[in-house]
């Protein structure tokens, strides 16, 4: 079973929701005027879809200043579906699809439905080393291609750890796969919102000729806050890989609501950079206010660049957090009632591993706040949780929540 954030929130009632890494501003401006536009000219929709999202894919092309292939879709988690079932699929003798983990599970998903679970090969980053891909890693990694890796996933920054891959070990990794004719996927959903990722994206851009087998994926769904538009693209580094794609692609693909959403979007940021500086402000100034609370009562905490902190508790929190979402330390607060609850984060009949039942989530789930349990990601267990990065006054209403579990 796979988890996301932002799931079990959908279906709870006045829940302030952490768990998913959206935009911290709420949806694109750009993007608000055109849906509107759209409303008040519906005769636009009678039409099919452009086919080639010739208007988008200009903008794109302005805005990144790249001149090769660009693929568009319906959302990232769908175009990481159609690479798996183009490229990862018949995996034969001693080759594998490779993900370096920790990382999002669709790319796990989207390979279970191209190989078998025996081709999927995890080079899991070292919690010792915060996650963080080392030199060792690297040699690893030379050995792994060494026997055949028709695919790979790889994201910077990553997810849920948010460390940004310094360019020249990127520039390495794409001249491995380069000599063992791997496609290398770099996720680069949230390079946006970390400067340094975002000059990576840029510079290995400029050296496109380099890696014809490289595909940077991207989307509008967390800097612009349009997840539920479902609409992504990969900036493909030469038509080899761009050619099969799109041409195992279904028909219409991309409706013309995201379509035009996104053209509006793109122009938007091509004149004007407030929106970018005023997300890097936010964002910037938001992580370090949680991560400094966090840190205030012992938790260990990666910062990473993205608009999310990783944290881990120790043993004595875990137990604090455990303590309070059974009601050991908030009886007295209970008055008596015993009755059923309306909602539940988790369905308590449901045995399987979930998350969402970590101390911290059902401690913070008792004032109707949802962040995300790491158990399910590679190399993590119960005691690792991903906070997104919300606006000031959620934020403060999350640490006014930890305050009273950890009698802050």
């Amino acid at each position: 079973m796979f988890f996301h954030g932002g799931t079990n929130s959908r279906r709870l009632d006045d829940y302030l929701d952490f768990s998913a890494n959206t935009s911290p501003l709420g949806v694109h401006k750009a993007a608000s005027r055109a849906l509107l536009a759209l409303s008040l000219n519906p005769d636009i929709i009678a039409a099919y879809p452009d086919p080639n999202c010739t208007e988008l894919k200009e903008s794109l092309a302005k805005y990144w200043k790249f001149d090769g292939p660009i693929l568009c879709g319906s959302g990232a988690a769908d175009i990481t579906q159609l690479i798996s079932m183009v490229f990862g699929k018949n995996v034969q003798g001693t080759a594998f699809n490779l993900i370096v983990e920790p990382a999002f599970s669709e790319y796990e998903n989207a390979l279970l439905m191209a190989c078998s679970e025996e081709k999927i090969l995890h080079l899991t980053l070292e919690k010792k080393n915060d996650f963080v891909f080392t030199e060792d890693d690297f040699q690893h990694l030379e050995k792994i291609l060494s026997g055949g890796v028709p695919l790979m996933f790889m994201a910077s920054p990553s997810n849920p750890a948010g460390n940004v891959m310094p360019l020249d070990m990127i520039v390495r990794i794409a001249r491995l796969c380069e000599k063992s004719d791997t496609v290398l996927v770099l996720d680069s959903c949230f390079c946006q919102f970390s400067e340094t990722a975002e000059k990576n994206v840029r510079a290995l851009i400029e050296r496109a000729d380099e890696f014809p087998h490289l595909i940077i994926l991207n989307a509008f769904t967390k800097f612009y806050g349009m997840a539920g538009l479902r609409l992504g693209y990969a900036l493909c580094f030469s038509s080899s890989v761009y050619n099969p794609l799109v041409n195992a692609m279904r028909p219409w693909t991309i409706s013309t609501d995201a379509q035009v959403t996104g053209s509006a979007v793109m122009q938007a940021e091509i004149e004007s950079n407030s929106w970018h500086r005023q997300m890097l402000k936010l964002v910037t100034e938001e992580r370090k206010y949680l991560s400094d609370y966090f840190e205030s009562i012992g938790a260990k905490v990666l910062r990473g660049e993205g608009n999310y902190i990783l944290v881990q508790l120790d043993e004595t929190l875990q137990k604090t957090a455990l303590d309070y979402a059974s009601g050991t330390e908030h009886a007295k607060d209970k008055k008596g009632h015993n009755g059923p609850k309306k909602q539940s984060l988790v369905n308590e009949e449901d045995s399987s591993p979930n998350p969402f039942k970590a101390p911290l989530c059902q401690a913070l789930a008792m004032s109707k706040i949802v962040i995300r349990g790491c158990s399910d990601f590679y190399g993590m267990d119960l005691s690792w949780y991903r906070i997104s990065i919300k606006a000031h006054e959620e934020n403060v209403q999350l640490v006014k929540a930890l305050n009273k579990i950890f009698k802050k």
